[in-house]
Parts: structure tokens; sequence; C-alpha cells
């Protein structure tokens, strides 16, 4: 069987009012168990700095400027996806151990696709930090590099969807009505297409928040009262987006909503609800085959006036206009389960976007894996377990030599090392400290394990660690040993660490010296004689004044 991964996806869209969070268990292919969902909203303060990083990220040129107070921006936004995560996890009992991925797509402050340039502010590797779990961001930017448009992304997790629909209702098309509005088309040949279709939500959105001081028209109720102003329509409809020869996707500035002079605000309101059906019907124009299924997910299709529109104009095509729920999906949760999805993709280095979705040249992967840092030192980063790390960690004491000190002396077997895993991350879930994975700080390589585990039979912590073989000799037990003592004082109210090493393991005995740990006596440890070592709180203090030294980062 495929082996599944459990994914959290974090959405923050074009229409700005808050974060999705969806749990999917997947392949990253044809298997999708959708979870749990939750969204947080952002309050109207917030709101407005988004707002204002709208317009500050104009004068963006190069993708990794933060002009204005958008660097701040990223973090707070950041910060508050991190605790829409806690939330999550509290509100439906689940610990972040459970979680092997986070995707995260930020917030879109940019998006110039024919500059090659895309913005989603958003800090992963601190989204990593806070949450304790790997976090895949920044997947749009793969495609832009390789030719695409970096939009839209969501197809792919449409396909996986669609195979449970009945083959009377092919071809399908999903529709997304966010901010901007996007389309899927699949027919059962695998054929995928999809691209931006025109404005969604944000039109609307933006005329009654600046005439009525509300964020949005709760169910097409202003504009149910108004009637469509046919000059207004076709001058968003005759823009040049719907006719052009290539599909190409959309920022929210490329369609501005009308001023003053031009409606009043029922009959805005019901004008820029018929462009949003209108504007998906004339873009489905450009597909190879109508459609027999429209599915509608996202915010528009609770309006029930853009909802109407949709389906007599798909009607006189011959087409059904579903809701996502009753396609039997869940239209506020999609995109957020979407970018689960797409991260266990992206892990996977599975395709995220096709030339038929995005117009990149060849299906490509995209996204950034950051991985929790509990603690960094010059070469090396100590990090939470992963599904598959069992693999390596066999390969750490998979000889006699390897495991003449660790554990019974048997050389391990992979049962053996899940197990093992499995309480390391029970443990570290449960008291914050336990056995880690070690990596490299620049090429990522497995190095070993190290950290900080309490013995409730001794009432003490121990200090722990273990090297794979081809990076013996090159200091690394040192460096993570002395950094994990610093850690350990500067994280806990503890007041001494132990520490032990078979009295014939001449190489940690040595490590265990260089930190500056004192020997206490010898033991029998399992039969054999191991000499323990301890150093306490005040003398690491007393140390640091005489030499500051080690000043890891954790």
């Amino acid at each position: 069987m495929t082996e599944l991964k459990t994914a959290i996806g974090l959405m923050s869209g074009t229409s700005m009012d808050g974060i999705d969070v969806a749990l999917v268990r997947t392949d990253g292919q044809a298997v999708v168990e959708r979870g749990a969902f939750l969204s947080v909203p952002y309050e109207p303060a917030f709101r407005d700095r988004l707002k204002q990083a709208l317009e500050e990220a104009k004068a963006i040129r190069e993708r990794t400027e933060r002009p204005g107070d958008i660097s701040r921006m990223e973090r707070d936004l950041t910060l508050r996806h991190a605790e829409a995560v806690s939330q999550f996890l509290q509100r439906f009992g689940l610990a972040a151990t459970e979680i092997d991925l986070i995707g995260f797509h930020g917030q879109t402050v940019l998006h110039r696709p024919d500059e090659g340039v895309t913005v989603q502010i958003g800090d992963g590797a601190l989204l990593a930090k806070e949450t304790g779990i790997p976090v895949v961001y920044d997947m749009r930017a793969n495609d832009m590099v390789h030719g695409g448009q970096g939009a839209p992304l969501v197809p792919v997790y449409h396909q996986a969807l669609a195979q449970t629909l009945p083959p009377e209702q092919w071809p399908v098309c999903f529709v997304n009505i966010g901010g901007i509005s996007n389309l899927t088309f699949l027919d059962r040949d695998g054929t995928i297409i999809g691209f931006d279709s025109g404005p969604g939500n944000t039109l609307i959105d933006q005329w009654v928040e600046a005439h009525a001081g509300i964020p949005y028209d709760d169910g097409g109720r202003i504009a149910s009262e108004g009637q469509v102003i046919a000059a207004l329509a076709d001058h968003y409809l005759d823009n040049p987006f719907f006719t052009a020869p290539t599909r190409r996707s959309l920022d929210r500035n490329d369609f501005l909503p009308p001023t003053g002079e031009d409606a009043e605000l029922s009959d805005g309101a019901r004008t820029l609800s018929y462009v949003t059906g209108a504007a998906i019907l004339k873009s489905a124009g450009h597909l190879p085959a109508q459609p027999k299924t429209y599915v509608i997910c996202g915010g528009g299709r609770l309006n029930r006036t853009i909802m109407a529109d949709l389906a007599r104009l798909a009607s006189e095509r011959g087409a059904d206009v579903l809701s996502a729920e009753a396609a039997g999906f869940d239209g506020d949760a999609m995109e957020a389960e979407a970018w689960a999805y797409l991260a266990v993709r992206s892990a996977k280095g599975l395709p995220l976007t096709f030339p038929g979705t995005t117009g990149v040249m060849a299906p490509v992967t995209g996204g950034i894996l950051a991985r929790p840092v509990i603690l960094e030192t010059e070469r090396l980063i100590l990090t939470t377990w992963e599904d598959g790390d069992d693999l390596a960690l066999t390969r750490l004491h998979d000889t006699p030599e390897a495991s003449l000190y660790v554990g019974n002396g048997i050389p391990w077997d992979r049962d053996y090392a899940m197990g093992r895993i499995e309480g390391w991350r029970a443990e570290f879930d449960r008291r914050g400290v336990a056995t880690l994975k070690l990596v490299e700080k620049d090429s990522g390589a497995f190095i070993g394990r190290a950290g900080i585990n309490w013995y409730e039979d001794d009432g003490a912590h121990q200090l722990v660690y273990s090297i794979v073989r081809q990076a013996w000799g090159r200091g690394f037990a040192t460096e993570i040993a002395g950094a994990l003592t610093d850690w350990f004082f500067a994280n806990t109210k503890a007041e001494h660490l132990e520490a032990m090493a078979h009295q014939d393991n001449h190489a940690s005995l040595s490590v265990l010296s260089k930190i500056g740990m004192t020997e206490t006596g010898i033991r029998l440890v399992r039969g054999e004689p191991c000499r323990f070592f301890e150093i306490r709180r005040d003398q690491l203090l007393e140390r640091a004044k005489v030499s500051p030294s080690r000043s890891p980062t954790s």
C-alpha cells in the first residue's frame, strides 16, 4: 500500500477574511481522506493592515523585497497561522506529533505573472519552529521559474476528488469562487486544464465595504434587491482578458471596483454578482469541450445571486451547477484541503502544476520544506522525527560495532527503530525534551540522533547522542553535546544534567570531558560498567563568566 501522510492545509485567500485550516490523509495521488476543518477569522484591524500591505507591495520588484510594514506583517501573519494550528489541534483533540506536514499558502500580496513575480508573505521556517511540525511553503514560485503563471495550483487536487463523481457528470468543471475565480476542467481521458476565470468575490466585497461599511454581501442579499446595469457589466466582460488567445492568472488589482458614480449600492452589487457568474461561463469558452457539470466551491457558492446567475447561464449550455456540498465535498474547506494535499505531493517530489493548468513547460513540483529547528549550531540542526526516518535510524545502529554501547547491544531492525521513534515523539510532546533527529545544516544529510532524555527511575535528565559512522572524527558529537547542555539549562529549570558512557567507549568519554562534565562514579547498566558524569547549572554559569563560549540558536 502507498504510505498515507497526515497533513494540515492553511489558506488565507484574496478575500483576507481569515485562515482556513483543514486536515487531509493522503498519498498525494489518488487516495484522499478528508478530515476536520476550522475557520479562524481575522479581526478588522488586522484586515486593515493586510490591505495596507497590498498597497505597499505594489513597490516590489524582486520577490524577496519587503517594503514598508510588510516585513513585520509577515511575522505577525505567520504567528497568527501558528495560533490557528494550535486552536485546530486543541479543538479536535490532536497532537502535533500526529501531523506529518503543514501546507502553508501564506498571503498573496503581489502576483505579476507576466513579469514572473509572485509574492506570498509567510515565514515557513518560523511556522515550523512555532508548531513543531515540518512546513511546506512557497509552492508557486518554482512554477514561474519554469515558465508557468504560478496559478492555479488546486487543479491536481480537484482531479483526485473528481474520481468519486459518476461518469454521466463528466466532463466536469470545478469552479472556486474566492476573491478571484478559477476553474479546473477534467475529462475521463485524463485531461486536466485550469486557469483563472475572472473576478470572483473581490469586486463585490470592495464595493459593499466602500458603500455600506460591511466586508461582504452576505448570501447576496444586497444584490438581490438591485438590477443589472448592462453597460457596467459589459465594461468588465469586454476586458481583453476574456478573449486573449492564452490564459493567464490574475492579480487582485487587474479588475477594479466601480466608482460611486457608476451605480447605487444594490444595483452595483447585483451587476458585479452577474459579472462573477458570466465571467466563469465566458472563460469556459476556452475549454476543449463543454462541461456537463459545474461544481462550485469557495465563498461565492454561498451567494445565492451568483449561484442563480450561474445556474441559468449554464443551463443555456446544457450543463448543471452543483454546490460542492451537493457533489459530496466541503466548499469551505476545499482550498485548505488542497494545500495539505499539495504539501504531501511536494514532499514526495510529485508535480504540482502542469502545462494545461499554469502553462508551465512540463509538469513540475514546487515548494520549500522547512523542518522545525529545535536547536541550531554552526554546522548542525536538531529537529523532529518524520515518518520514514526509521530507515536512517536503523542504519545508524544496524551493525554490532554501531550498537555495542546502545540499547541492549543488539543491532537494530526497522520495527525496533520505529518503536523508538514513536516513544521519543510521545516523550517530546509530553515533556519538551527527548531524543531528536540530527541533520547537517548545509546538506540536510542525516547525521544521527541527539537529545535529552528523562529517566524516571533515576529522577534525572540525561544527555544522549549517536553519530553515523561516515561522520565520525568531524567533531559533531562534541558540537551537539555542548550545545545541548547550554540549551537544556537555558530552557528548563533543572539544576543538573547527567550523561554516561561505557568505560570502553573512549570517544564518548572524551566528548563528555571536553564539554566540561565532571565524572561522578561507575555503575552497572544492564550488567556493563559505565562511567557517569554530570554538570550543574551553577558550574555552567561560573564557566560562562570566566570564558563565554558556545552560543547556540534555539
